[in-house]
């Protein structure tokens, strides 16, 4: 039998770090590919008409992520944001939020849209929220970078620390499943890996500890794999 520390460092993480950015969306000069941008353009504009989101509030559409970085894999998504101020959208911010979120959650489970084989990605960003200083956004608009990504050194798939982690986390997932436990035991772990990736992007940016954690459990399905497992317990609750 494997021991546990072995099967540690043969997890294969699927996280990778370039030297160039996708060759697929940018241009040798590091500018947008124009067909992209187009399509890119075309997206977030029927996604804004779906959610009602007048275009007149909107100040910016950028991209950002992993694929206007030098982290992205071909799991990465095209992150596309409406940068606006949600305030304008109504006087209950709580209530506005809950309807954007919404809004992008049911697009996503009713559209399947690719650009060169990647998904696209809506949100909604408010005003008050602040890119990282290492992280790439490209205006769409404007077509130009406000924030060019920073180039580091990063060796994701020898990083043992990380995997030791990623690995707890599938390992608590898997259990939750198997021992059928209570819906308010996924709460709390969903509740603990969102405050785990948010205070890591707060204090580090996109390539914090945290947030490769959160980014790699997603990959490997097991975000996905929570959610449904969760969802299908609610609706066999609700049915006779």
């Amino acid at each position: 039998m494997k021991s546990y520390n072995k099967f540690i460092t043969e997890l294969d993480i699927s996280l990778e770090y370039h030297d160039k950015l996708n060759p697929k969306i940018w241009e040798e000069n590091d500018s947008l590919n124009p067909q992209v941008r187009m399509k890119l353009l075309s997206f977030i504009n029927a996604w804004g008409d779906f959610a009602k989101i007048p275009m007149s509030e909107v100040k910016d559409i950028v991209l950002t992520g992993g694929n206007a970085n030098f982290n992205y894999t071909p799991m990465s998504d095209l992150d596309v944001h409406l940068v606006l101020d949600r305030n304008k959208l109504g006087d209950d911010r709580a209530m506005v939020d809950d309807y954007l979120q919404s809004k992008k959650i049911l697009w996503t489970m009713t559209h399947n849209i690719k650009i060169l084989g990647y998904p696209v990605e809506p949100y909604a960003q408010d005003l008050s929220e602040k890119f990282h200083k290492e992280q790439g956004v490209y205006s769409l608009k404007r077509d130009t970078w406000i924030q060019k990504p920073t180039h580091g050194k990063y060796d994701f798939k020898n990083d043992k620390n990380l995997k030791e982690k990623v690995q707890f986390y599938m390992d608590m997932i898997d259990q939750l499943i198997a021992n059928k436990s209570d819906l308010s035991a996924f709460d709390t772990l969903k509740d603990k890996i969102k405050n785990m990736r948010g205070a890591g992007i707060q204090k580090a940016g996109e390539f914090s500890f945290e947030n490769l954690i959160f980014k790699e459990l997603r990959n490997d399905g097991y975000l996905d794999k929570l959610s449904k497992y969760e969802s299908s317990v609610k609706d066999k609750s609700l049915s006779l």
